[in-house]
Order: structure tokens, then C-alpha cells, then sequence
């Protein structure tokens, strides 16, 4: 039968996966029980709960380690990915693959009830997203932040000090920023900045879209 092929195909995946464990715990210091930040959409409602689970049981690093490997991992199974985001297969198999490649990496209870949540909840195709999104509650416990910055024109090595100078000034203290940058000439000049849940625009064609619309203009 198709459906038992699959569910075949999704045992052989999760042994595969098995093979992908992380050993260890990172120590972390005492993390926030409550979200750091504020995160929307599916995904972040999914991210949430888990992080509030994990925190109510104390397993916040254990969870952390655990959907960091699996995420990892997952970006390395093309087939896995196809597997989960088939909608001929079940909710209820890709949830048990998926609890099965967590219990093969020796992930704990919390990690596992985590992804069986998304994919009973038909989610499935958006669990990157949502441990993704996870990975971003967890930079941010941890007083890490981090930045992505679109500029027009690319920055050399000064601008981007400058750059960086200039977004310490916007963290809380004890917090410390990792910055990325791209280039996006439709910017026209200046920049935008996604720092956590802020967007900060500071380019020019918005600038440009902004009096437009206020003088009438049509563009």
C-alpha cells in the first residue's frame, strides 16, 4: 500500500537521522521563564508555546540543544523535508517520524512532544519556521541579539563599525548584537534594519513612497 510505503520510507528517514546525534548540553545561565520578545503568525504562536512548555519544566537548554541538532539535521535531509510536506501521508505518520528521528538523536520528551504538536496540528510544512523562530526566543534569552541590515549600497569595513556602534546604542544593557548585511539597490539610498520583531526603515524609496503620498502624486 502507498500509505504503508511511506511510512516504510519514513522509518528508514528516521534511522538515517539517528546517525546526525549531537552529544552534550551547552551550560546556559538562568534563562527567562516567560518569551523574551514577542513573535506572530503560526509560527510564532507554535515557537511560544513550546518555549513556555520547556521553560515550565526547566528543560529550556536540553529543548535548545535538541531542535538546534534537528533543525541541522533537517536542512541536510532534502528527503525528510519531502516526506513531512507530502499531503498524502498522514498527520498522525509525520508525526511519529518526526518524534522517532528526535528519540534516535536522544532528544528529550518536551523536544519531541514539541514537533509532534506541529505536525498533529498540520504544520508540518512550517516547522522550520517555527524552530526557526524558536532559535530566535533562545538568542534572545540569552541576551544575544541579532541584526540583519539592507543597505543600497554595500558598506566596507568602516561603515559597518559605524553601523554597529550605532545599533549597541538601540539594546538593553548586557545584550550584544550580531549583525548581517545585503545589498537591495531599490533602496535607492540609506538602509532598514530587523533587529527581533523591530523593522527600522531608514531608506531613501521609502522616504521617497511617503511624500508621494502625501503630496498626491502618482507614481
Amino acid at each position: 500500500r502507498r500509505c504503508q510505503t511511506l511510512a516504510d520510507r519514513g522509518a528508514m528517514l528516521a534511522r538515517g537521522l539517528g546517525r546526525t546525534r549531537r552529544a552534550g548540553t551547552r551550560a546556559l545561565s538562568s534563562l527567562p521563564e516567560t518569551p523574551p520578545l514577542p513573535l506572530f503568525g503560526i509560527g510564532g504562536r507554535y515557537a511560544t508555546a513550546i518555549y513556555t512548555a520547556a521553560a515550565k519544566k526547566g528543560e529550556l537548554e536540553k529543548v535548545d540543544t535538541d531542535l538546534k541538532a534537528f533543525s541541522e539535521a533537517l536542512e541536510g535531509m532534502p528527503a525528510l523535508t519531502a516526506f513531512i510536506g507530502n499531503p498524502m501521508v498522514p498527520r498522525a505518520e509525520k508525526a511519529a517520524t518526526l518524534v522517532a528521528c528526535l528519540d534516535k538523536m536522544g532528544g528529550c520528551t518536551t523536544s519531541k512532544n514539541a514537533v509532534a504538536v506541529v505536525a498533529d496540528g498540520g504544520r508540518s510544512t512550517d516547522l522550520k519556521k517555527v524552530l526557526s523562530m524558536f532559535n530566535e526566543l533562545m538568542v534572545a534569552a540569552k541576551g544575544e541579539v541579532t541584526a540583519h541590515v539592507t543597505t543600497a549600497q554595500e558598506l566596507d569595513a568602516a561603515g559597518q563599525a559605524a553601523m554597529s556602534k550605532s545599533l549597541d546604542e538601540l539594546l538593553a544593557k548586557g545584550q550584544a548584537v550580531t549583525v548581517s548585511y545585503s545589498v537591495d539597490p531599490g533602496l535607492i539610498s540609506g538602509h532598514t534594519i530587523e533587529m527581533g520583531y523591530k523593522f527600522i526603515d531608514y531608506s531613501a524609496a521609502t522616504q521617497l513612497k511617503k511624500l508621494t503620498a502625501l503630496l498626491g502624486i502618482g507614481v
